[in-house]
């Protein structure tokens, strides 16, 4: 059997590339989470006003109730601006938008089959679905091409591993039934 070898992502490139997903992952989750922030404040701010209505310690809370209106809003229209911005600014920067976000798709779709597989789901036909889908030919060949556009680039290293990866990935094809694969 071959040793594995892994792919080198060691360079400069895959640096820059590992950055930018994690930017794009850190824009994502501010995404997610400045509503949750907002409210945070918001509630902040109420509980603040109404403690400062009880025992006046802050002049500056002391604000008419068309303005706290106004303030909550204005707070909330502020994290929905920032949302829209990290959405915006991670969909501009993130490195997979483009080249693969379908293989997230992909691999959200096997994820999903695995727990159905894990709370009952018949392993027949998810098996004969496997099959009939022609997902291990298309990863097979997905990994031919991309060890010929390393190969091209004279990245030898990442085409041998992707070599080994593409025997791999041909010989579970094969044991799904795809014998005309890879000849």
């Amino acid at each position: 059997m071959t040793e594995i070898q892994h792919l080198n992502s060691t360079d400069s490139r895959g640096r820059a590339l590992r950055a930018r997903r994690h930017i794009t992952h850190g824009l994502r989750l501010l995404g997610d989470h400045i509503g949750n922030l907002a409210i945070a404040v918001i509630g902040v701010g109420v509980a603040a006003r109404i403690t400062n209505d009880i025992v006046e310690f802050a002049p500056v809370l002391n604000i008419a109730d068309g303005m706290a209106v106004l303030l909550i809003l204005a707070t909330w229209g502020a994290a929905l601006l920032v949302a829209g911005f990290a959405y915006y600014a991670a969909d501009l920067i993130d490195p997979d938008s483009r080249d693969g976000d379908d293989l997230w798709d992909a691999t959200t779709a096997f994820k999903d089959t695995v727990e159905d597989l894990t709370n009952g789901a018949n392993y027949d036909d998810i098996r004969l679905a496997l099959q009939a889908s022609n997902a291990l030919p298309a990863l097979y060949e997905l990994t031919v091409q991309l060890r010929t556009a390393y190969a091209q680039d004279g990245e030898m290293d990442e085409a041998a591993a992707l070599s080994d990866t593409a025997a791999l990935v041909r010989a579970a094809a094969q044991s799904f039934g795809h014998r005309d694969i890879g000849q």
